[in-house]
């Protein structure tokens, strides 16, 4: 069984794709000058149809990149979740946040906790803040503990 550490959870909170967002503005300057060209030349219509394939493109992959951002968004949402959860635990138990290790990132209902050689069982309340930790004793299981990659 698989558990996350803190860091490694913290360390999956993706930040913007940089990557996507310099291809938009390549994209975008290279739609600028191929429109100039088309203006400045308007009997030709090969600048034309280029500005038209350049703009659909673009379109194409902004739509593309709203949905991987909306996608990664939420993801990081339960990142961010996860973390707090923890760091609600590491008060409640007054151990750090580093030493307690979940099996899951993605829901704090149900996640089982290890923590300093123990096992706990997080139950959530009637309220968003409020959860019940039950110990629990596993006899059989394979303990896999992950870190963040150096």
């Amino acid at each position: 069984m698989k558990f996350y550490s803190y860091e490694y959870v913290l360390n999956q909170i993706r930040q913007d794709n940089w990557l996507l967002a310099a291809f938009f503005i390549a994209l975008l300057l290279i739609l600028a000058y191929t429109a100039f060209l088309a203006y400045r030349d308007k009997r030709d219509s090969k600048y034309r149809e280029l500005v038209i394939i350049l703009g659909l493109t673009l379109l194409v992959s902004g739509l593309s990149g709203f949905e991987s951002l909306q996608a990664s968004s939420q993801t990081n949402n339960q990142y961010r979740t996860s973390v707090h959860f923890i760091e609600k635990i590491s008060k409640t138990l007054k151990v750090k946040p580093k030493q307690i290790y979940i099996n899951t990132s993605a829901d704090t209902n149900g996640t089982l906790l290890y923590v300093e050689g123990q096992f706990y069982r997080a139950i959530a309340g009637s309220e968003p803040e409020t959860y019940l930790l039950e110990k629990m004793d596993l006899h059989s299981f394979d303990l896999e503990l992950v870190e963040v990659a150096q």
